[in-house]
């Protein structure tokens, strides 16, 4: 069972995320948080095999979160789940630490993600590539 932590301030869209993955045969939401800050006192607690990580966060932002969760924790994978999709943002998740990006506008895309993520790859949508190559 893969554990995770989702960062997401959006509540209705983090119960929705929450309920979507915790249907999945192999996943389970061991904690939500609605802050990069409390995302990091919740790593403490929880051992988690991957975090969901929303990019406009109050306070810290995602990626700051993703460079901390680098610094503290180096082989915990973030994986960006955002409705920013421009270039500049996705290169500088990345930047930061990201393994995968997925635009909320394909929530879908997150299963795919997490699976290759957790095999030990990268994951971004063939239109976030041609946004951050082109």
């Amino acid at each position: 069972m893969t554990k995770l932590l989702v960062v997401e301030d959006n509540v209705s869209l983090a119960t929705t995320l929450v309920r979507f993955l915790n249907s999945q045969d192999n996943l389970e939401v061991v904690a939500l948080t609605l802050s990069a800050e409390s995302a990091l006192a919740k790593l403490k607690d929880y051992a988690v095999d991957l975090i969901l990580i929303d990019i406009a966060l109050p306070g810290m932002s995602g990626i700051d979160l993703i460079t901390m969760v680098r610094k503290y924790y180096p082989q915990l994978p973030c994986i960006v789940l955002s409705a920013h999709d421009e270039g500049s943002y996705v290169r500088r998740a990345l930047n930061a630490g990201a393994k995968g990006y997925v635009s909320k506008s394909e929530p879908l895309a997150i299963l795919i993600a997490i699976e290759q993520v957790l095999a030990g790859e990268s994951y971004l949508s063939a239109d976030l590539r041609q946004k951050i190559y082109h």
